[in-house]
């Protein structure tokens, strides 16, 4: 089991912080083992134990990422503090700053449990111009 705390900017082993229960989260997200990202109320997480290759995410306040991105960065590593820095990557990319008071609280069943980036279904890619393939 991997947590870790974004917490006053910073990131964090969640144990060095007290624990999850000392804030309170709005949004909340479990990705499971079937590959299924569900977003989740902060009661039922509580309960919630993971198994291997899932993960959960907690947000307190606004983290400006969508449901499909939480769910490529965890596909795309299953560490909990890889998953949570590309997280805060993206939203400082649209927001330009990282709110202090912003809370995220991550955790994963087991450390390395993603799928490895060729394993995730991509369209094709677009034709190429003609004009760039007449040299």
């Amino acid at each position: 089991m991997s947590e870790y705390f974004l917490r006053m900017g910073k990131i964090d082993d969640a144990a060095s912080n007290g624990g999850v229960a000392s804030v309170a989260y709005n949004d909340t997200y479990v990705f499971d083992a079937s590959g299924n990202l569900k977003k989740m109320s902060s009661g039922a997480l509580s309960a919630y134990k993971l198994k291997k290759g899932e993960g959960e995410l907690w947000v307190s306040g606004k983290l400006d990422v969508t449901p499909p991105e939480i769910e490529l960065e965890f596909r795309k590593t299953g560490i909990a503090r890889k998953w949570l820095e590309n997280l805060i990557v993206r939203h400082v990319n649209r927001q330009r700053s990282l709110d202090k008071s912003l809370t995220v609280f991550v955790r994963t069943a087991e450390e390395g449990t993603g799928i490895v980036c060729e394993d995730i279904p991509h369209t094709s890619a677009p034709p190429m111009s003609k004009w760039r393939t007449n040299k």
